[in-house]
């Protein structure tokens, strides 16, 4: 091989290696085609009662089947915060995904903390050990490719009975601390995993396919996930998910 023929050797190197950079650099999530259950915890930081949940929601990253069998988040609400301490991961528009809940389940009421699991109510959650279900609903695959600007292309094969055309994101923030001054908490140092940061939702019309970019956090976090889950647009409770975390480098809308 000539000197020249090195030189041009070498250039090629470079050149395929930074196409294949690029590439690399997207990341992909994938639930298979069991139905994966998208664990959802209503919770606050106004809420005495809250601390233990978020505790048990925070060791679910420790357990086997994470992002495979369950995608965990935590939905804060805004209606503690009368009482002293205004929740700064709160939402309205989280208060209203419980009640539309509520109303989609002829349940009374509301509260926290309160989990439900593919939308069922899962008022003991505290003795849950695993969330692999062997008699899952097969339901489709869900798959989501991430940039590393944020833009992302999701398709499902809906193999159930609903009509999947609503796509949710949600941008999850994780090893999260707040001092908490006032209010029934009070003097306490709350820590939190999987909290919803931002949700964005896509309608897709009959193709299960669309895609955006990721929802900016409200509050910055050191690590985050992402969660995405279709439903119908009619009932809130979910279809399919998948998720995992994000690398480092993506960035988010502003």
């Amino acid at each position: 091989m000539t000197m020249t023929q090195s030189v041009r050797y070498f250039i090629l190197i470079i050149l395929l290696s930074v196409a294949l950079g690029a590439n690399a650099s997207d990341q992909q999530f994938a639930s298979g085609d069991a139905q994966v259950a998208l664990v959802e915890l209503y919770t606050s930081e106004g809420c005495s009662s809250c601390p233990p949940a978020d505790r048990w929601l925070s060791s679910l990253e420790s357990k086997p089947g994470l992002w495979r069998d369950f995608v965990p988040l935590a939905f804060h609400v805004d209606y503690w915060d009368y009482i002293g301490w205004k929740d700064r991961f709160a939402s309205p528009e989280y208060s209203q995904r419980q009640r539309h809940y509520a109303h989609d389940y002829n349940e009374a009421t509301v509260y926290t903390p309160g989990v439900r699991s593919n939308g069922n109510e899962m008022r003991g959650w505290r003795r849950v050990s695993s969330f692999q279900d062997e008699d899952a609903e097969t339901v489709g695959e869900l798959k989501v490719e991430i940039s590393e600007k944020g833009a992302f292309k999701a398709s499902f094969n809906n193999q159930s009975e609903r009509n999947a055309n609503l796509l949710n994101v949600a941008l999850l923030g994780l090893d999260l601390e707040s001092e908490v001054s006032r209010g029934e908490n009070r003097g306490k140092k709350l820590q939190h995993d999987f909290v919803v940061l931002g949700i964005s939702r896509y309608s897709s019309a009959e193709s299960g396919e669309w895609s955006g970019v990721l929802p900016g956090p409200k509050v910055l976090a050191s690590k985050y996930a992402v969660a995405v889950w279709v439903s119908d647009g009619r009932r809130v409770s979910p279809i399919q998910a998948t998720g995992g975390y994000l690398s480092a480098n993506i960035s988010f809308a502003e």
